[in-house]
Formats: C-alpha cells, structure tokens, sequence
C-alpha cells in the first residue's frame, strides 16, 4: 500500500509538474521491474525509485544530485492503531523520522530540473 501510494504520488507530481509548465518537461515510467524513472527532457538528468520488498525499502538515485550528496532511503515503518489486527499504519521514515511526501518529491523534482531544492 504504501509502494503504490509513492508510486502514484510520483506520477500525480510529474502531471502538475507538466501541467503548470505546459509541456512535458518530466517524463515518468515504470520499468518491468516496478521501478520507476523519471526523466528531465531539458537538462537529459534522470532520476530512479526502486522498491525493496523484503527489505521495506524505498531508494532514490536523483542523478542532478551533486556528487558529494547521498542517495535518499527511506524505511517502512508500521505500528498497530487499535486493538484489531487490521487497525494499523505504515509510514515512511527517514533518518528516524517520519517523512512528508508531497515535500520530499517536490524537492527532488526541483534538484531533477536544475531549480534547486528551496526557492530563493
């Protein structure tokens, strides 16, 4: 569940990211793997998401990256919310952490592009 969420949160920010510039200056496909990889038409920069299942584990090689910087790695994390078995929640966690998605992704994208990870 929480692979296809990323997954789809990828593809739903690659749309915006398109939309708002009017032309498709990300490009997203999944491989037969299930990776993912995502592609700068103006900057020919690619970035790629693999999934490790048994590991519940999400790595992001962004190659825009400087060379010093490290790949992102994020952990699944899960905890019971209840008293059922069924009542539970997963998240992603980074650094001990729990991570926000939408922030993570929109910085990466910017790094992809060339625009930097925050807005001067």
């Amino acid at each position: 569940m929480v692979w296809k969420y990323f997954r789809d949160t990828i593809f739903e920010k690659c749309r915006e990211w398109n939309a708002i510039t009017g032309e498709e200056t990300l490009v997203c496909k999944e491989t037969a793997l299930g990776d993912l990889r995502i592609w700068c038409a103006a900057r020919k920069q690619q970035m790629m998401v693999y999934y490790d299942s048994q590991r519940l584990r999400i790595t992001v090689k962004n190659g825009a990256r400087l060379e010093h910087e490290k790949d992102v790695i994020l952990h699944m994390e899960g905890y019971r919310t209840g008293p059922e078995r069924t009542n539970r929640d997963v998240h992603l966690v980074r650094n001990e952490q729990a991570v926000n998605i939408d922030m993570l992704l929109v910085g990466e994208l910017r790094v992809l592009t060339g625009l930097g990870r925050q807005r001067k």
